[in-house]
């Protein structure tokens, strides 16, 4: 029984590290590729089918991985420099 939940709970944190990579793979290209790059818009499209399976499976994001503080941390950058 506890080992079933140790597995469920290391799936979890590799699906939410695998979605934390993708975020931050796609917020990168946006800074260097433009929005309407081709690579950017495959980096969006991986990210959107993982949300979609997180969803699907009742997974919620982790904001306190690297990753995650790294995207946002790219978003804050890209909105101070637009003001």
């Amino acid at each position: 029984m506890i080992k079933d939940m140790m597995k469920k709970v290391d799936m979890i944190k590799t699906i939410q590290s695998t979605e934390a990579r993708a975020w931050l793979a796609f917020k990168k290209s946006q800074v260097n590729n433009g929005k309407e790059s081709q690579i950017t818009k495959e980096y969006r499209e991986r990210w959107m089918t993982l949300k979609c399976l997180m969803s699907a499976l009742d997974i919620e994001s982790d904001v306190e991985l690297v990753e995650s503080k790294e995207a946002l941390q790219i978003i804050l950058d890209n909105f101070e420099l637009a003001f």
